[in-house]
């Protein structure tokens, strides 16, 4: 049995009217499809979605090596279609745009990376999205709401078993004419088992949340001694010792690794400015071509770098592919279309690299 839609998103209704004009039964389909193909979004489908709300030149569909892109693409048309309502991609792109930007808007409650990935590819603002709502900015309060969440201490009545109950009783024919007692055994062995299991169900539960708690709590005790300490442990020299240019990519590269659990703390730029990170303007090709190549190789390996979600891994990867400073800027800027010389603050550079990392790597 099918599950049912939960009523419609007030903003998505207004959303929806507004650009379209339609509150009627296309609206209400269309409202439907948002909720199943949030429901089934994976990293590869928030990859498609990103690049088809900013209606990037990097296809939704990727390049021919990138098929997972292509068939995620293929499933988020297909749920759209299915509404009853004709759906045309090709003479529907800016349909397919906003109803994109309303299923990461809807994936923003319970998905990290969605909000990760919005806040990346709008690159403080350098990359935007004609949208019905302020996309950018709705992903950024996602974020702190999960960081706050996420380190916030469990309520300990939450970490507490509850019973389990053994419902069974001997039926009055058994007793009465002392027969059927296979079948009052089978019965009594399946409820005890229904009843061990959600006594284990219930102990994995508690598990799980005391292992996440440890993680938080090492994860942030962890960044405590990076700070403390106050040395770059990829370069072996105290953070003011690190060349301003490449302070934004080695400092957000450690920091990163620490990271436990995505989206990490809300602190995060905070932290970097602790760390002596500035907020004077640095410029993307002199940040990118400052580090060195041996290490550029390392932290681009990833076969999930983008030039839509993760702009500055991209980079790095093209100046390690091309092995030149200058080769890699303008097929970089064609293919993110984000200017080599674009100025961004240090500490904003910092933390968008820090969130890449996490888009790549880290978990929820």
């Amino acid at each position: 049995m099918a599950a049912k839609t939960p009523e419609m998103d007030s903003n998505f209704a207004r959303w929806y009217a507004d650009a379209f004009m339609d509150e009627g039964a296309v609206r209400d389909a269309r409202w439907k499809s948002v909720v199943d193909i949030a429901a089934k979004a994976n990293h590869v489908t928030i990859e498609v979605l990103v690049r088809l709300a900013f209606a990037t030149k990097a296809s939704a569909t990727g390049s021919k090596s990138q098929s997972k892109l292509a068939e995620a693409y293929d499933a988020v048309v297909a749920s759209i279609s299915s509404g009853g309502h004709s759906f045309d991609a090709g003479r529907s792109a800016r349909e397919l745009q906003v109803l994109a930007a309303a299923v990461l808007v809807r994936l923003f409650g319970t998905k990290p990376d969605a909000a990760i990935a919005v806040t990346t590819a709008a690159f403080g603002g350098h990359r935007s999205a004609q949208l019905p709502m302020n996309f950018a900015e709705l992903a950024e309060q996602a974020l702190v709401r999960f960081s706050v969440n996420q380190h916030t201490r469990a309520d300990e009545k939450s970490m507490v078993g509850a019973a389990s109950k053994l419902e069974f009783e001997v039926s009055e024919e058994a007793v009465q004419n002392n027969s059927g007692w296979k079948e009052q055994i089978e019965g009594l062995r399946d409820e005890a088992a229904a009843a061990l299991q959600a006594i284990i169900e219930n102990q994995n539960r508690i598990n799980a949340a005391l292992l996440r708690r440890i993680a938080l709590s090492d994860e942030e005790l962890q960044m405590l001694w990076w700070l403390t300490a106050g040395e770059s442990t990829i370069q072996g020299k105290p953070f003011g010792k690190v060349s301003a240019d490449q302070q934004p990519l080695i400092l957000a590269q450690e920091l990163a690794t620490l990271t436990a659990v995505s989206p990490g703390p809300k602190s995060i730029s905070a932290m970097f400015g602790r760390a002596g990170i500035s907020n004077k303007k640095v410029k993307v090709a002199d940040v990118v071509n400052s580090v060195d190549i041996r290490w550029a190789r390392e932290v681009s390996g990833s076969e999930s770098i983008s030039p839509v979600t993760t702009p500055l891994h991209f980079a790095l990867e093209q100046r390690v592919e091309l092995d030149s400073n200058d080769a890699w800027q303008s097929g970089w800027t064609a293919m993110t279309e984000l200017k080599a010389d674009t100025a961004v603050s240090a500490v904003e550079l910092a933390t968008l690299f820090y969130r890449e990392y996490l888009y790549l790597y880290v978990d929820a």
